[in-house]
């Protein structure tokens, strides 16, 4: 479980967060939604402990309720690598020379169209190939928590498709606790358990998809309404 505990944020005198408290189960998959502001990127690198909460307390539990410390993988929508880094630079970084030879490797590296892009500069691939390579990393050290950043953004169809069914098998597969931040209603339908909207720092709702289709019949008409507000 990934506890959430009364955490506010402040940023100089703006505060961005404000007395957010929430509980994720394992393998609940969870999409943080809201317009640009709202807080949703604070919040998520809180919870993968890349930012310290001004006020309030993150815990990563097992089923015990014993703190615990669980790996966290996170696909960045603007993930940057330092100059001249290749991806097969990062895969040896993380794993080893050897799990270039595995099969999972190759099979990762076909589910996101890789395999010839695995030598280039990172900084030289479109945007569409970045993320791909941003999303391959989040996973390959077989996180327990993955936080998906804008999955599908600046990929085509084909590629959308393919990576939301990839990381839906992936979901079931490994029992993941898998937080999303998305503008796309149809990738949240497809991929999550769970919506919470923020707004102005604060939790504005927060429930379960099959709710939100039973009271708006879709994601995309829930925040329709919510931008109306």
């Amino acid at each position: 479980m990934i506890l959430v505990e009364k955490v506010n944020k402040y940023f100089g005198k703006k505060q961005v967060l404000k007395d957010i408290s929430l509980k994720i189960e394992d393998s609940e998959a969870v999409a943080f939604l809201g317009s640009n502001g709202s807080g949703k990127t604070t919040l998520v690198e809180i919870i993968a402990k890349l930012l310290e909460p001004t006020s309030g307390k993150v815990k990563f539990l097992d089923s015990n309720n014993i703190i615990v410390d669980k790996t966290v993988g996170m696909q960045f929508q603007d993930g940057s690598w330092p100059q001249g880094t290749k991806i097969i630079d990062l895969v040896k970084f993380y794993k080893s020379k050897s799990y270039l030879q595995s099969d999972e490797f190759k099979e990762l590296s076909n589910s996101f169209n890789l395999e010839s892009l695995m030598k280039k500069n990172i900084d030289s691939l479109s945007g569409g190939e970045r993320q791909r390579a941003n999303c391959f990393l989040s996973i390959i050290n077989n996180p327990q928590v993955l936080i998906l950043d804008e999955l599908i953004t600046g990929l085509d169809l084909e590629m959308q498709i393919k990576l939301v069914n990839y990381f839906k098998k992936y979901k079931q597969k490994n029992k993941v606790s898998l937080l999303i931040i998305s503008h796309n209603p149809e990738e949240v339908e497809e991929l999550c358990d769970r919506i919470i909207i923020l707004k102005n720092g604060e939790v504005f709702e927060d429930c379960k998809i099959d709710k939100v289709l039973e009271e708006y019949g879709s994601i995309r008409k829930r925040l329709l309404k919510y931008f109306e507000v």
